[in-house]
């Protein structure tokens, strides 16, 4: 991105600097910068970016934007009135400027797996860029457009918190397809009911020209309701109708398999992870890949070839056949139900361990209890729950009469517990919010059956 398309797309003053230099990279990370790159200073809760723009020009920053007069003779200087916002404004430059298509992906759960699922299908026919790692807010977003250097097909993640924060990003980003994955309860304390939920999840079409695709998980309560006349609208489903359906699902403990009619012909597919959700991931992507005229063949290669981002339920073998499923990452009543029907896929001795879901509100106490009804109903053999919601858990399972249950105060309990009583064969599934650091509980175990 030159210079002057910079000035331009941020009504900005150009201090000091060649309009005609192009800047080979960005980031907000001073850290991170190196010779040809502009630096972005953000004004955060805890910190200043401004406070690093000398560090940023020792890593070898070419350029800045900054809200401040700042003067240095051999670098280039572009000051702003609020440097968010320039990044913003540069991200929706660069993506109204470019011939690339925009794919958005949001979900209350489920997003980064199927950005990635996506992305496996449509690298199939185009050179491909897709978000890394969790920048899919309004800082995230941006700087992952920011990257595009000749890629024909963006792939971007986009998460929410609150009502209009996904339509600021739509307005940025300007999806052609979108993809919604579901709507549940992530972020329910915040938006009050699965109303506002729906409602924030869908302001994805706020950027989206009229006529543009809109594919949706016909499965879910919520959005099987929803209807647009404006949008070409595509449904996925196993249990309902859908455009995309489904039929004879094999969940296996490591992977899927199902068929699917497209023009009049069945298509095996086989989904390398195990778990009902993913095969719902697997039909939006090749929903998205047939909106893209990819072939159904290159569609279902895409998806046998699709690895799932480290972090999101990482299936891990240790000593005497116990296998670990790691989803400490983060937890919603969504996320946990789906981890529980994988586990529930094994024939081996289950054993749940539930940490607490966090950022609930006034809804905890209930979506606990349902998760620990849903436990039982999943026949686990055996639960394990730590945390002050967790015991919520515990009450819902034992509503359902399930009786090999262990409430432990903290992580080293859970830990001490899992040391004397793990057998040869065992499948333990650890779930909880990042907050709750079962990760250390995964660390423990494998240092010890390792």
């Amino acid at each position: 991105m030159k210079i002057k398309e910079i000035v331009t797309a941020t009504n900005g003053i150009l201090l000091n600097g060649d309009e005609n230099f192009e800047v080979v990279g960005f980031s907000q990370d001073s850290r991170n910068i190196k010779a040809g790159m502009m630096y972005i200073p953000i004004i955060g809760e805890r910190f200043d970016g401004h406070d690093f723009i000398d560090s940023a020009f020792e890593n070898g920053a070419s350029a800045i934007i900054t809200d401040r007069d700042v003067y240095k003779s051999d670098k280039i200087i572009i000051k702003v009135k609020d440097t968010l916002i320039a990044l913003q404004d540069m991200a929706r430059y660069l993506r109204k400027h470019r011939d690339v298509k925009v794919v958005g992906i949001t979900g209350s759960v489920g997003k980064t797996s199927t950005r990635d699922m996506v992305y496996s299908v449509v690298k199939q026919g185009y050179r491909v860029l897709k978000t890394e790692g969790n920048y899919n807010n309004n800082i995230g977003l941006p700087l992952t457009i920011l990257r595009l250097k000749d890629e024909e097909i963006m792939i971007l993640e986009m998460g929410m918190n609150h009502l209009k924060e996904m339509e600021e990003l739509s307005l940025i980003a300007l999806p052609d397809i979108s993809a919604i994955t579901n709507v549940g309860t992530a972020h329910i304390g915040e938006l009050g009911n699965r109303e506002n939920i729906l409602k924030a999840k869908l302001e994805i079409i706020a950027g989206m020209k009229d006529g543009s695709t809109l594919v949706i998980n016909n499965d879910n309560d919520m959005l099987s309701t929803v209807n647009l006349n404006d949008l070409d609208i595509v449904k996925v489903a196993i249990d309902t109708d859908g455009d995309f359906k489904a039929l004879n699902v094999v969940l296996k403990d490591d992977s899927s398999s199902f068929e699917i009619y497209y023009q009049d012909k069945k298509y095996q597919v086989v989904v390398p992870v195990p778990g009902k959700h993913f095969v719902l991931n697997a039909l939006i992507a090749i929903a998205i890949g047939i909106k893209l005229n990819i072939s159904i063949d290159k569609c279902i290669k895409g998806i046998n070839e699709f690895q799932l981002t480290k972090k999101r339920m990482d299936v891990i073998e240790l000593k005497d056949n116990i296998t670990l499923i790691d989803g400490t990452y983060n937890a919603s009543e969504d996320s946990m139900k789906s981890s529980l029907d994988v586990l529930a896929t094994y024939s081996r001795r289950k054993i749940a361990v539930l940490a607490d879901m966090l950022e609930l509100g006034e809804f905890s106490e209930q979506l606990h209890r349902n998760v620990g009804k849903y436990v039982a109903d999943k026949k686990i053999d055996i639960l394990v729950a730590v945390g002050k919601e967790a015991k919520y858990i515990v009450a819902g399972a034992r509503d359902l009469e399930m009786n090999n249950i262990y409430y432990c105060d903290d992580n080293e309990e859970v830990i001490n517990y899992l040391r004397n009583n793990l057998c040869s064969n065992d499948v333990v599934l650890l779930k909880g919010s990042n907050g709750m650091k079962l990760k250390d509980v995964v660390t423990q175990l494998k240092e010890k059956f390792s």
